[in-house]
C-alpha cells in the first residue's frame, strides 16, 4: 500500500539544523524515497513496506546524536503528485 509521511524533527540542541541536516541528507541516500521538503516539514511517498523500516533505521541512528523527537503524520495514498489549488 502506497502511502505519504509528514514528518518534523526537533532535535533539542542549540546547533538544531545540524541534526536536521543530517537526517534529510540520510533520507536522499535512499533513491527509492519520493521526498519533498519545505522549512516547515518534510514529506516522503512510497510503499509502506519500504518507507516504514527506512524510517526506523534512520530515527534510530538520529537517536545516537541525542535527544530529538519526531512528530509523524501518516496518510494512506501516494500524495507526491496531488494537485493543491493556488488561492
Amino acid at each position: 500500500m502506497d502511502i505519504s509521511i509528514e514528518i518534523s524533527k526537533y532535535p533539542l540542541r542549540d546547533a538544531y539544523l545540524d541534526g536536521v541536516d543530517d537526517f534529510l541528507e540520510r533520507l536522499h541516500q535512499h533513491p527509492e524515497l519520493k521526498i519533498q521538503v519545505n522549512p516547515i516539514s518534510t514529506q516522503i511517498f512510497g510503499p509502506a513496506e519500504k518507507l516504514f523500516p527506512i524510517l526506523q533505521q534512520e530515527i534510530t541512528r538520529s537517536f545516537e546524536d541525542g535527544q530529538s523527537p519526531f512528530v509523524l503524520k501518516v496518510l494512506k495514498g501516494d500524495l507526491f503528485s496531488m494537485e493543491i489549488k493556488d488561492y
